[in-house]
């Protein structure tokens, strides 16, 4: 049997930014669709699906309605991972679909570095990137329905699996219900929608900012001037100071989670650096006692070959005196002899 229908999508609406070519796509089996309203769009590695804005006059909204509940497109596909323009995928995700959904109907990473959804709902607040009255309402909400879920670690949800099951279906049509109702920014009501309908969600402990799936932020000609409206010091209530100092907290862990981890790369580097250093210096001792060593056998050596050619010279001298001893005693043996014999002769002669 053939396996489920898979598809990956991201949707860019309201020309916020330039469509981010994907370059896994070129190694990936999957189709990898892209929903926008600009008609002049074109992608390499996006199949471009022309749409028209849910909501005319909010691009935001309607972005986030082919997110959660998506486009007819996408009815024929059993499983679809959504992916944020920002997000850069590191490898294909073909793969993934069997890792994230192995035992759920939806998958999405926890945040990593805000504690709360009580932070998450202040770091809307003070980047202006919402209006300050939904979110304050929605907090109120959240904390009457007593829940807890401000408390919870919030999810990040820049990409998204998901299997397509009545059950996911309810719950992505009361995620988007939430979205229009409250806040625009989705990941505020993304845990309570899924746990109304008791979905099977997984939370994934992957760092939002890099993993073997993706890397993240990868923005490509964001327009920076677009923001919320910038009130988030009117009417801020305690809980949302103490979202502040949260998120304060959150991300100082993060740095610091970063500083450890790259001092500890530096110790381990500098840790090797230093055995190599000691093995090298002990061959190197090594070396210096075998050469201080043969060295000394060297000067013995010497010592001895000396002694012994001074013994030799002695020994020539004496040998050269007693051969001048010796030729001097044959010499006057010699003469002696030569003596004996004139002498003989002449008295011979005399006879």
């Amino acid at each position: 049997m053939s396996g489920p229908r898979r598809a990956v999508y991201r949707a860019l609406v309201g020309g916020y930014e330039q469509l981010r070519e994907e370059e896994v796509a070129r190694d990936s089996d999957l189709p990898f669709i892209c929903f926008t309203d600009d008609p002049h769009l074109t992608s390499d590695t996006w199949e471009v699906v022309l749409v028209e804005r849910r909501l005319p006059r909010d691009a935001t909204r309607s972005a986030r309605a082919l997110k959660i509940v998506g486009h007819p497109v996408l009815d024929d596909y059993d499983e679809t991972l959504w992916v944020d323009n920002t997000v850069a995928l590191g490898k294909a995700p073909d793969d993934l679909f069997d890792d994230w959904l192995s035992d759920a109907d939806v998958a999405a990473p926890l945040h990593s570095y805000r504690t709360s959804v009580l932070a998450e709902a202040e770091a809307v607040i003070d980047g202006g990137l919402d209006d300050f009255a939904r979110v304050y309402e929605q907090v109120a909400h959240l904390l009457m329905d007593g829940s807890g879920v401000l408390e919870e670690n919030p999810h990040w949800t820049g990409m998204l699996a998901r299997r397509r099951t009545p059950v996911t279906e309810a719950a992505m049509q009361t995620w988007w219900e939430q979205v229009l109702r409250h806040s625009r920014r989705d990941q505020l009501s993304f845990v309570p929608a899924m746990r109304a309908h008791d979905v099977r969600l997984r939370s994934l402990p992957v760092d939002s900012h890099e993993s073997p799936w993706h890397e993240w932020p990868r923005a490509t000609g964001r327009d920076e001037q677009r923001q919320g409206t910038g009130l988030r010091d009117l009417l801020r209530p305690p809980a949302g100071r103490i979202g502040a100092l949260e998120e304060q907290l959150g991300q100082t862990t993060h740095a610091m989670q970063v500083a450890v981890a790259h001092r500890e790369e530096v110790i381990v580097s500098l840790t090797a650096e230093l055995d190599a250093a000691r093995a090298h210096a002990a061959a190197s001792r090594e070396e210096l006692d075998r050469v201080r060593h043969e060295r000394n056998l060297a000067h013995s050596d010497l010592a001895a070959a000396e002694a012994r050619v001074s013994r030799l010279k002695r020994r020539v001298r004496r040998s050269k005196r007693r051969s001048r001893r010796l030729t001097e005693m044959l010499e006057r043996e010699r003469r002696s002899s030569l003596d004996k014999v004139v002498a003989r002769v002449r008295g011979g002669g005399r006879g």
